[in-house]
């Protein structure tokens, strides 16, 4: 019966299933409110396994690229649906409420990454495996931009619409220590404050790795030691400009050495793949 059905059609309903098995997936997760190793002990299991039965299938690289480009697009669609809706609701028009939270992003960032680099260490295994894992790498990366694309407008657009009094904080450590002493109090609301503001752009500086890889080593030192502290400073002082959030010394720190710290793990991943493989691959995720 399957032999009957046209590929081209069997490869799109593969593509459903998969983009519906990964939102399944993080369904249980995003019910987890207040825990952070489960829910990403969820993500990283179930993304693998999906990743690896996938893997048996014919052109499964690139129906998993697919399904997940459809599974970042449905929930971005549902979340800002949802959202509109509970606005409606609460009569706040234009004032966000915070449906999709943090830890939510984080789930679908971790289903993201354990599917990506699952086939991306699977290509040691698998010989002749470069095509199909070029074409998963365009479609996951177009889902991966998506999603950092809403992640970034979410929390410095969408969160950040009512204006308050902010006052400037550039004594250093100062935002630290608050985390340390609030955390037996919140835990969960310290871990993802703190984390995030230090993991917030390490994929940003992944991708400037990734980006700068064919330029010359001084270029690329000079570039990613400057840019963050840059950036993140006019980032900082742009909210104390629009009094739409805190412009701390500490903020702009811990993005920078989360945008090092991105482009070191980049360094670091191409160095071991390429030893791995004896130069046959010299970029562990491109």
């Amino acid at each position: 019966m399957l032999n009957k059905i046209n590929p081209n059609l069997l490869i799109r309903i593969e593509v459903l299933l998969t983009a519906a098995a990964f939102v399944l997936l993080s369904v249980p997760a995003f019910n987890m409110t207040g825990l952070i190793v489960k829910p990403v002990l969820l993500c990283l299991s179930g993304g693998i396994l999906i990743s690896f039965l996938l893997s048996l299938v014919h052109k499964g690289e690139a129906v998993c690229g697919y399904g997940l480009l459809l599974f970042v697009v449905f929930w971005g669609i549902f979340a800002l649906i949802k959202e509109l809706e509970l606005q409606f609701l609460h009569g706040f028009p234009g004032k966000w409420i915070d449906f999709f939270y943090f830890d939510k992003l984080l789930m679908v960032g971790t289903i993201w990454f354990a599917s990506s680099a699952y086939f991306a260490v699977n290509r040691l295994a698998v010989k002749n495996s470069s095509k199909n894992y070029n074409k998963f790498f365009k479609t996951s990366s177009a889902a991966f931009v998506l999603f950092y694309a809403f992640l970034l407008i979410y929390s410095f657009v969408l969160i950040r619409l009512e204006r308050g009094v902010y006052p400037l904080n550039f004594v250093p450590f100062n935002t630290i220590k608050e985390y340390i002493s609030d955390y037996s109090r919140i835990p969960y609301e310290v871990f993802m404050m703190f984390f995030g503001n230090l993991l917030y752009f390490t994929p940003l500086g992944v991708i400037f790795h990734l980006r700068l890889k064919k330029h010359k080593k001084l270029l690329r030192m000079i570039v990613i030691a400057v840019f963050p502290l840059a950036a993140f400073s006019l980032l900082e002082f742009s909210q104390y400009w629009l009094q739409n959030g805190y412009c701390e010394f500490d903020d702009m720190m811990m993005n920078s050495l989360g945008f090092w710290l991105g482009a070191l793990l980049g360094t670091v991943a191409d160095a071991t793949i390429n030893k791995a493989t004896k130069g046959r691959i010299n970029c562990f995720w491109g």
